[in-house]
C-alpha cells in the first residue's frame, strides 16, 4: 500500500508546521521522517493517519494507493498507530489488550473468538512473547510494552503502520537491540510503515529512506547513505552528526582551508564542512593545507578515540581516530599538532551566490 502526500499545509495559530510538504513512501517500505523538535514529522504523521487534517483550502491532499483518502475517519483508514508512550490498557493482560482492536469491530465484521484468540497466539509468536500473554503492562519491561503495542497496532491488519517515536521512552541499550528487532520484523512482513523519530542513528539503521525535515519544508529525501554522504544541504551535513568547521576558499573548483577566516583572500569565500573521521592529526611536523592547533582532550574509551582540539582562533576541532593510530601518533594534552581533511563538503557563505 503506497501513500501519497501532495502541497501538504498545516498552521496552529501563527505557527506553520508544513509548507507544501509533498513526498511518495513506496509499497512495503520503512521510510523515516527524521528531524529536530518543531520540524513538522508528527504533524504529518497525523495528518497521514487522520487524526489531523490539512489546512483547508490549500489543496492538501493524502493518497492510499493513488486514491484519495482525505474526509474518511480514522477506522476508515486501516490505519495501525504506536505510540511512544506504549497507550497500553492497564487493567487487561497482554492478550487482551493485543485483541482489543478486533474485539471492538463492528458485529457484522467482528472475527469469532478462536480466529481472535489464534490471531493473538499468531502475534505473540511474532513479537517473542508467547509465555506473558496473562501479565499485565506493569509486570513488563518497557521495550516488551513497545512490542505488544506494536502487535496490537499490527492485529487489525494495516494498510500502513506509523511509528511516532516509539522508542524515545526507552534507555539508548533496550532501544538499540529495538531497533534492530523492528527492522528484522519490517522485512518479514513488508507492511508501508512511517516512522517519526529525531535520533539520527535511529533512522539511519532502520529506513529504506530517509527524510530530513526542518521548519516544516523537507531538506532533502534519499537512502541512509545518501543523506549522510551526500547531505543536500549545511543543515542536513550539521544535523545526521558533528561537523568541523572551516572558513576558506573555493580555487579551480576545490576547496582551500585557511587557519584564518578566507574573506579578503583570492578565490570564493566558502563554508567548508568536515566530519571528525575525516580530519587528520599530523604530529611531525606541518603538512601542506594544514591547520596548526592545540591538543586540549583525548577521550580513548570507545571504540573510536575522540580528539578535542582548539585552532588559532580558539575554536574547538573535533577528530575521531582508530586506537591504532592514536597510538601511532603518541599524542598528549597540550601538545602542538597540524590538522587537514581527507574530505570536506562545500556551502557557500551566506551573502554569496
Amino acid at each position: 500500500m503506497s501513500i501519497e502526500v501532495r502541497n501538504i499545509y498545516k498552521t496552529f495559530g501563527n505557527f506553520h508546521a508544513l509548507r507544501g510538504v509533498s513526498l511518495k513512501v513506496n509499497d512495503g517500505e520503512l521510510l523515516a521522517l527524521l528531524g529536530p523538535s518543531g520540524s513538522g514529522k508528527t504533524t504529518l504523521l497525523r495528518i497521514i493517519a487522520g487524526l489531523d487534517e490539512p489546512d483547508p483550502g490549500s489543496g492538501g491532499e493524502v493518497l492510499f494507493h493513488g486514491e484519495s483518502v482525505g474526509g474518511s475517519r480514522v477506522g476508515q483508514r486501516r490505519v495501525g498507530f504506536v505510540f511512544q508512550h506504549y497507550a497500553l490498557f492497564r487493567n487487561m493482560s497482554v492478550a487482551e489488550n493485543i485483541a482489543f482492536g478486533l474485539k471492538v469491530r463492528p458485529r457484522k465484521v467482528r472475527p469469532s473468538k478462536e480466529q481472535i484468540r489464534q490471531k493473538v497466539q499468531e502475534l505473540l509468536r511474532l513479537i517473542q512473547l508467547e509465555t506473558l500473554e496473562h501479565r499485565y503492562p506493569s509486570q513488563l519491561s518497557g521495550g516488551q510494552r513497545q512490542r505488544v503495542a506494536l502487535a496490537r497496532a499490527l492485529a487489525i491488519e494495516p494498510r500502513v503502520l506509523l511509528l511516532d517515536e516509539p522508542f524515545g521512552a526507552l534507555d539508548a541499550k533496550v532501544r538499540q537491540g529495538l531497533r534492530r528487532w523492528l527492522r528484522r520484523l519490517h522485512d518479514e512482513i513488508h507492511v508501508t510503515s512511517v516512522l517519526v523519530t529525531h535520533d539520527q542513528e535511529e533512522a539511519l539503521e532502520v529506513a529504506d529512506r530517509v527524510v530530513v525535515m526542518n521548519d516544516g519544508r523537507i531538506e532533502q529525501i534519499g537512502t541512509p547513505d545518501e543523506v549522510f554522504h551526500q547531505p543536500a544541504s549545511e543543515f542536513v551535513m550539521e544535523f545526521l552528526g558533528n561537523v568541523n568547521l572551516f572558513h576558506g576558499r573555493v580555487e579551480a573548483g576545490q576547496p582551500v582551508f585557511e587557519a584564518v577566516n578566507g574573506k579578503g583572500v583570492p578565490g570564493k569565500p566558502a563554508r567548508l564542512l568536515v566530519r571528525p573521521f575525516d580530519l587528520e592529526i599530523h604530529a611531525g611536523g606541518e603538512a601542506p593545507g594544514a591547520v596548526r592547533a592545540r591538543v586540549k582532550r583525548i577521550q580513548s574509551a570507545g571504540a573510536q578515540v575522540k580528539v578535542e582540539l582548539e585552532n588559532g582562533l580558539r575554536e574547538t576541532l573535533q577528530v575521531e581516530m582508530p586506537h591504532a593510530r592514536y597510538r601511532e601518533l603518541g599524542l598528549q594534552v597540550e601538545q602542538e599538532v597540524f590538522c587537514s581533511p581527507r574530505e570536506a563538503r562545500v556551502f557557500t557563505e551566506p551573502g554569496d551566490s
